[in-house]
């Protein structure tokens, strides 16, 4: 007998019988024993446990490739953070290593569900506490899962976002060992995000400017600066265009930085509306909306331009 013809007589006996509140309490712990609302499964944890015990359990099911579901791995993920939060900090309390426990999370990021990769991410925003373990994580190549979830398609805005928010945590700990695997993932999104309708090009770009400040010379090396200047003449809002803007004066107004902004080549863009009379931001751009579009690069490029201006204490 099915599941659904199980069900649908249930339902006939329940309500025959006049217990319906019983059905409903019947039907509720079917569909919900062992499941929140977001799908994961509720895997105990018991904190009372010696910490080497509980991280162990996790470790072990994250790692296994078979017999554990993704909820099930989701699970022990998320009671990792807690685990985290309860005993801090102590390789000696865990009885694990970083190493060891890196390894293991990284399994988490290619799994083929994306809640479970999400998860993962999670976990390391909240294991990398130091330069140390950040050395560790890039040591192990983590970075270059990180990018593949920055890039994964559009629709996967959870593992983006918790990706996005572990690269924040990277910058906050030590922006000096930020790698170029990740730098590049987030230009890429910030070139082309706005071709193709990705809600998450904002906050690449918002972070590249966050890394320019604190280390412009990888965000120059590989075209940063360009990106955060191409996307001051693709907006139109005043706060944020004035943002990217001030972001690249900041690095002009400093001479150990200045020699990252190439005036011949950067802020050039940022006058073309005024001065090239064929100027197309995009070449694909339709006869019919070229007026339309033009107008839009002139307003943006007059806010750029009172921004520096702005910027200018007259002496």
């Amino acid at each position: 007998m099915s599941l659904w013809t199980l069900l649908c007589a249930l339902v006939h006996s329940y309500v025959r019988t006049g217990r319906a509140s019983v059905l409903a309490y019947y039907l509720l712990s079917l569909f919900l024993t062992g499941r929140n609302d977001s799908g994961e499964e509720n895997v105990p944890l018991d904190l009372t446990r010696d910490p080497k015990d509980n991280l162990r359990e996790i470790l072990q099911n994250v790692a296994k490739q078979q017999g554990v579901s993704n909820m099930r791995k989701l699970g022990h993920l998320n009671n990792f953070i807690k685990l985290l939060c309860n005993v801090g900090h102590s390789e000696e309390k865990f009885g694990f290593t970083y190493d060891e426990i890196i390894i293991c999370l990284r399994l988490a990021l290619l799994n083929e569900a994306k809640e479970v990769r999400a998860a993962g991410l999670r976990a390391l925003r909240y294991l990398i506490r130091d330069g140390a373990i950040l050395q560790k994580v890039f040591r192990f190549q983590v970075d270059y899962l990180i990018s593949r979830c920055i890039d994964i398609q559009q629709s996967n805005e959870v593992e983006r976002t918790q990706a996005l928010r572990l690269v924040r945590k990277m910058i906050t700990v030590n922006a000096q060992l930020f790698p170029s695997s990740i730098t590049n993932s987030l230009i890429a999104v910030g070139n082309d995000g706005l071709q193709e309708r990705d809600r998450m090009v904002r906050a690449c770009i918002a972070i590249i400017c966050e890394l320019a400040l604190k280390n412009p010379e990888i965000v120059a090396r590989r075209g940063g600066l360009k990106t955060i200047l191409k996307n001051v003449i693709d907006c139109q809002l005043s706060r944020i265009n004035e943002a990217l803007m001030t972001t690249i004066l900041h690095l002009l107004n400093h001479p150990h930085t200045r020699q990252y902004v190439r005036s011949d080549v950067e802020l050039e863009q940022i006058l073309a509306p005024y001065t090239d009379f064929h100027y197309r931001h995009n070449p694909d751009t339709a006869e019919g909306q070229l007026k339309e579009d033009r107008e839009a690069r002139f307003l943006a490029s007059k806010m750029s331009i009172v921004a520096s201006f702005r910027s200018w204490s007259g002496k």
